[in-house]
């Protein structure tokens, strides 16, 4: 089931709020979990047993961790839990590409290739697996109690504003939201606003830019001049984000709803002036994830030994770090999906990264803010190119198009076939939207609310809270009319 479905918005979230509102507060994760079950299973029911599976594997695994007080042996038992939640995601996702790629080894030395079943990707299994493994981590350390009571961990890992597509919140976080929530009017207010606004960046915006970008993609690079190939990256960079970052806010917008408050995942990640500020502000969940569990153990574990060691000029621990980022990053691109321009996308941003660590970074503090910004975009579009296009031979020569190598004349005809009203009003919003332009239109309204004229400040009041209501009420019409007429899809992360 898709936030973006009429059935979700006008049939499946109101009844489930009402039955959730309507039950005694002793049974409301009881009803949440069920709804949970029941959107997961909407599309087909073959791998909700897998969901089931990970909460009674971590479901013992945490009862074991807290029987036990030897680090031994809660160690293996935490190392047996973490396989136990990757074996899934490992078989029905990276099997046929470790297949694929063995097969190529082999046929060298004229090894007859192996063959394996295909297996279709179980939504969601990318996300509930790192969640389910921040739950055994957060015991592990003793960040938070052991959970025994099997319904509430079961809603954790599965709760359906997360189920599919994250954000991959932490145990620590919502464990005590889970034992107990306050609901008022505010919370729900300010859930089903952004609510509206999630469904606004995907329906409006990032669908709108998909007719364009899909159209583009589809196409052979060399049938594509600069501007074509420019425009085609430029309108991916803003689709994914607003893609992905209207899922989000869907999906921290039904938590409120229900009384919960989700981490958030995006933070305006294109006015970032550096590649790693750009993974402070894109997709924090999983940047934070890879940075906890991945990074630093891996960074940190040995670099204080090595302080005082030197190889080639270079300090022995800044090495670590390096080797540190790039595994990171390339794991990165891994988890988002089993092919090499994912590989590639992943291992692009640790280059960078460590070029960055190596004094690029510093470089570019020096330069001005435009020359910061537009190192940033220029990166960021190039690799989107990478993680967009099909194979890596198209990414390759896609870019040369950008670039002019092997470019066709410019064929302006083609460029204004993806220009229409629609289009360039998607793409002027996305814009004006990654920027910091309606945050200061907001903050004008927000001061104008703090006049010290009681009349005029009451005034303003009202007439900030009516145009927020009107606002919401048009962009629930509009979308739903964007909705009836066939231009939706589904999220692009769901494929991960």
């Amino acid at each position: 089931m898709l936030f973006n479905s009429l059935i979700f918005i006008y049939l499946f979230l109101p009844l489930s709020l009402l039955v959730y509102y309507l039950t005694n507060e002793r049974y409301k994760n009881l009803i949440l979990l069920l709804s949970s079950f029941i959107f997961f299973a909407w599309g087909g029911v073959s791998y909700s047993f897998l969901l089931v599976l990970s909460t009674l594997i971590n479901y013992t695994a945490g009862i074991l961790l807290g029987k036990t007080t030897d680090k031994r042996k809660r160690k293996i038992i935490l190392a047996t839990g973490i396989v136990l939640n990757l074996f899934p995601l490992i078989l029905f996702k990276y099997t046929g590409f470790f297949t694929e790629t063995l097969n190529v080894l082999t046929s060298v030395f004229g090894i007859k290739p192996l063959t394996v079943a295909h297996f279709i990707l179980p939504l969601g299994i990318s996300f509930y697996s790192f969640k389910a493994i921040t739950y055994l981590m957060s015991v592990h350390r003793n960040e938070c109690p052991v959970q025994k009571n099997y319904i509430d961990l079961a809603l954790f890992i599965s709760i359906f504003p997360q189920v599919i597509a994250g954000p991959i919140d932490r145990y620590r976080n919502l464990e005590p939201q889970l034992r107990s929530r306050e609901y008022s009017f505010e919370l729900m207010a300010s859930g089903i606003k952004r609510f509206a606004l999630g469904l606004g960046k995907k329906v409006l915006i990032a669908n709108t830019l998909g007719i364009a970008v899909d159209e583009i993609f589809h196409r052979p690079p060399a049938n594509l001049g600069m501007a074509v190939a420019w425009l085609g990256a430029l309108a991916y960079t803003l689709q994914i984000y607003y893609d992905f970052s209207g899922y989000t806010d869907m999906a921290i917008g039904i938590g409120r709803m229900f009384g919960f408050n989700f981490i958030e995942n995006f933070n305006f990640p294109y006015r970032s002036k550096n590649v790693k500020e750009f993974w402070q502000r894109w997709h924090m969940s999983l940047s934070n994830w890879l940075r906890d569990y991945l990074y630093l153990p891996l960074a940190y574990s040995t670099s204080r030994k090595l302080k005082e060691y030197k190889y080639m000029g270079i300090r022995a621990d800044y090495i670590i770090y390096i080797i540190a980022t790039a595994v990171t990053f390339t794991v990165c691109g891994f988890w988002h999906g089993a092919a090499w321009g994912f590989i590639v996308w992943g291992m692009l941003h640790g280059l960078f990264l460590v070029f960055e660590q190596l004094g690029l970074r510093k470089f570019l503090k020096h330069r001005i803010k435009l020359v910061q910004h537009a190192y940033l975009l220029l990166f960021i579009s190039i690799s989107w190119v990478v993680f967009r296009s099909a194979n890596l031979d198209y990414a390759l020569h896609y870019i040369g198009i950008m670039f002019g190598i092997h470019a066709s004349p410019a064929n302006w005809d083609i460029f204004m076939e993806f220009i229409n009203p629609g289009f360039i009003a998607a793409f002027a919003v996305a814009v004006a939207g990654s920027t910091s332009l309606f945050e200061q239109a907001l903050g004008l309204s927000v001061r104008a609310r703090d006049l010290q004229a009681k009349a005029i400040r009451g005034l303003s009041v009202h007439f900030f809270e009516i145009s927020v209501i009107l606002m919401i009420l048009f962009i629930m019409a509009v979308s739903t009319l964007f909705i009836l007429a066939g231009t939706n899809n589904s999220f692009i992360y769901f494929q991960f």
